[in-house]
């Protein structure tokens, strides 16, 4: 599995409060090793410097309770266990926003566990996942915003939004609540996909099918990455830019699944 990583303060903020986690490694299960690998970026929010704390310690105690389940609950539904390590991370941060100056503080979360040919993902906020390959960019989550509510409605256009003067405004974030349940998941993925998540201020700002050109028309995930954030910052970087790519490898080809279930399907 190749992968790339990067964040950046961008060119309008004092402070990067997006925080992010790249893991791969390789997992004994009992359908035998599995190449796999966790990812997740969060955003920040809160006064001072109580964003970048929100996000840090969420995403170290998905972090940490997502590989202590997987280690310990290896037969566990991976969706449940996505649930469970937001739970974890939804907690550390509501109550540590009940002290001081980090009162009020909370965060984003999305999350990525890749098994083999499968994606499952966990999503709070405005941060986002895509699979983009070359027939298609997918958009796997769906903002929890004021804007996306006015997209549902009907009453602006999905570019519209991208400039909507109440676009940063989010509806729901670990921090605030003991109630909050990240959206679920599950997707398999082919020969050539690419996974990526990214903080708001790389998609605010780019376009799917830009950021779908950067990817494919890059040698490796790592420079994938640089490039967008570079991209981002010339469009006005007015946010902090955090960017994971990830690019399994030995994954069924599309075209052949397909072909295969059309042929299962006229027996």
């Amino acid at each position: 599995m190749e992968i790339g990583y990067s964040s950046d303060t961008g060119l309008v903020r004092n402070l990067n409060e997006d925080s992010v986690l790249c893991m791969r490694f390789d997992l004994q299960t009992h359908l035998g090793v599995v190449t796999a690998g966790i990812f997740a970026v969060a955003d920040g929010i809160g006064g001072y410097n109580a964003g970048e704390v929100a996000s840090d310690l969420a995403v170290r105690t998905f972090h940490a309770e997502c590989t202590s389940r997987l280690l310990t609950e290896p037969t566990a539904p991976p969706l449940s266990l996505l649930s469970a390590a937001f739970s974890s991370a939804g907690a550390a941060v509501l109550n540590a926003a009940g002290h001081g100056e980090l009162a009020g503080m909370g965060t984003t979360l999305t999350a990525a566990l890749v098994l083999g040919n499968n994606l499952y993902v966990a999503h709070v906020g405005d941060c986002r996942c895509y699979i983009i390959n070359t027939r298609e960019t997918i958009q796997v989550t769906k903002d929890h915003s004021v804007v996306q509510e006015l997209v549902d409605a009907g009453l602006i256009t999905a570019e519209q939004a991208r400039y909507h003067p109440r676009r940063n405004e989010i509806t729901r974030a670990l921090g605030y609540s003991a109630d909050i349940t990240p959206d679920l998941y599950h997707l398999k993925l082919y020969a050539g996909d690419h996974v990526l998540l990214c903080s708001d201020g790389l998609c605010s700002v780019l376009p799917p099918e830009r950021i779908a050109e950067v990817i494919l028309s890059s040698p490796h995930p790592q420079e994938a990455c640089l490039d967008l954030i570079a991209q981002a910052n010339l469009a006005g970087g007015p946010d902090n830019i955090s960017v994971v790519i990830a690019k399994p490898a030995g994954l069924p080809s599309w075209q052949a699944v397909v072909s295969a279930e059309t042929t299962l399907g006229r027996k």
